[in-house]
């Protein structure tokens, strides 16, 4: 009998686990698309100074066609940063 109410007891609190669970993963997809949505804007601001898509950006950047400047190397981590929240998202 013991065994039972070991196994009930588990099944009970694994049924009151399960929303609470529910509701972590509602509020880290929630922090993700957040993170997601600043920085499609920070990347947007980019874009817009300097008249260019990410794509282009990325493919001078990484040919080295675009120097040095700080920006460039913000942009490219807004970037990189981007693929990493979807990645983790989508793992």
């Amino acid at each position: 009998m013991r065994c039972m109410n070991t196994i009930m007891g588990a099944d009970a609190k694994k049924a009151d686990a399960d929303p609470i669970i529910q509701d972590a993963l509602r509020r880290e997809l929630a922090l993700f698309e957040t993170r997601k949505r600043l920085v499609l804007s920070e990347i947007a601001d980019m874009e817009r100074k300097y008249a260019m898509t990410s794509s282009e950006f990325w493919n001078k950047f990484e040919s080295g066609a675009m120097g040095d400047d700080q920006d460039y190397f913000v942009w490219w981590s807004l970037i990189r940063g981007l693929e990493a929240v979807r990645a983790r998202k989508d793992f």
